[in-house]
């Protein structure tokens, strides 16, 4: 019998990451970055999507790889449910616009000679956002697994969140935000998304009077590890700010641990002790842990969604 096979898509305006997962394992030669294309027409977008699935389908190391299903981590807006794109006027992926994606897709692998074979009876393509995938990898596989309530957050051009209980997303609940969505919290005049993220952590280095035309996050990180205090107070205060930010919803869901992940986690030494007593001090005593990889996390948890 052959093992099941999900292959995992995470899809971004200008890179799609993938790989193909075995029973809950990634198949390293599969593991590849390709191009986007987002710009192409609807159709152009599709067969670029199965142009991908050919070369991953070429490199797992079985005569006749069986394919039960393909998982998408697509970014919105979009109706994750009936596969449909909304995006509209971003520059990626417009000519996919109230498009059935998911339906489209399938019926051209399911046209393709050397491809429709290879897929299972029951093969299905599935979507949600990258935050919510991340999380059930990090629930299943990764750094949640021994908590009963989790919050994944990732962190980077923008705030993503989800919510989980025993593995499971919670998302259309009264103790979760609606879809388990953060990034619109309210705080001061914006939101959420404007704080907590790389925007956020520039803005505060202004408001603190620091320097930044030349430095990206990374910089201000690597400067802070090396000891420079008025980096460090960014970070710590970066933290604080996330906790005051935060604290409303997550008091609600009160998860026992949270869950770290994004470009911006990698600076997580320097803002979670911040954070996590920050929370402390409102109420809130949970565990906050920084992600493994959160790649390798939202390609396992695209797999566990797939199959699920």
């Amino acid at each position: 019998m052959n093992p099941t096979i999900v292959l995992a898509f995470d899809v971004g305006g200008t890179q799609i990451k993938a790989a193909a997962v075995c029973e809950g394992t990634i198949i390293g030669p599969t593991v590849a970055q390709y191009e986007s294309r987002s710009d192409l027409s609807a159709n152009g977008v599709v067969n670029h999507f199965v142009s991908i699935i050919q070369d991953m389908i070429s490199k797992i190391d079985q005569d006749h790889p069986i394919i039960c299903g393909l998982g998408i981590a697509f970014p919105g807006p979009f109706d994750y449910k009936n596969g449909i794109s909304f995006i509209k006027g971003l520059g990626k992926f417009d000519a996919l616009y109230g498009l059935p994606v998911g339906k489209l897709l399938e019926e051209a692998l399911r046209a393709n000679s050397c491809l429709k074979d290879r897929l299972a009876p029951r093969f299905r393509i599935a979507f949600e956002n990258d935050a919510a995938l991340f999380g059930l990898g990090e629930a299943v596989y990764g750094e949640g697994q021994a908590a009963d309530r989790v919050v994944c957050l990732t962190i980077g051009t923008g705030l993503g969140s989800c919510f989980l209980e025993h593995g499971c997303l919670v998302q259309q609940r009264a103790d979760v935000p609606e879809n388990g969505w953060l990034y619109k919290e309210p705080y001061r005049n914006g939101i959420a998304d404007d704080y907590i993220s790389k925007k956020g952590v520039l803005q505060l280095a202004l408001e603190l009077g620091i320097d930044v035309s030349s430095s990206d996050v990374r910089d201000l990180a690597k400067s802070a590890i090396a000891g420079e205090p008025s980096l460090r107070q960014l970070f710590e205060l970066f933290g604080q700010r996330m906790a005051s930010i935060l604290y409303p919803a997550l008091s609600a869901f009160s998860p026992s641990r949270i869950v770290l992940g994004g470009q911006i986690s990698k600076s997580g030494v320097l803002f979670v002790p911040a954070f996590q007593n920050e929370l402390a001090l409102q109420g809130l005593q949970t565990q906050v842990v920084i992600s493994q990889n959160t790649l390798t996390s939202t390609f396992k948890g695209i797999y566990d969604y797939v199959r699920g």
